[in-house]
C-alpha cells in the first residue's frame, strides 16, 4: 500500500465519520419528534431509529424531554 492510497482511504474514512455524526444527530431529532408525536416508549423509539436506549435517554434529555415522564408533552 503506497502513501497516496493511505491518504485517500484516510480522507474517505474522515468523510464517512462526519456523515455518521450528522446522521446520528438527525436520528436523535427524529426520536424527539416521535416522542412529541405521542410515542412514549423508549424501546420502541430505539427500534425505529436504531439508537440504543442509553443514547435515546441522553438525546431526549438534551432536547428538554424527561423520558421517565411519559405524560411529558
Amino acid at each position: 500500500m503506497d502513501a497516496s492510497e493511505v491518504t485517500n482511504l484516510t480522507e474517505k474514512a474522515d468523510g464517512l465519520t462526519r456523515r455518521r455524526d450528522t446522521i446520528v444527530d438527525e436520528l436523535k431529532d427524529i426520536a424527539a419528534d416521535l416522542w412529541h408525536a405521542g410515542l412514549r416508549n423508549v424501546r420502541d423509539i430505539g427500534r425505529r431509529t436504531g439508537l440504543s436506549r442509553t443514547t435515546l435517554y441522553a438525546a431526549l434529555r438534551e432536547r428538554g424531554i424527561e423520558p421517565t415522564n411519559r405524560a411529558d408533552k
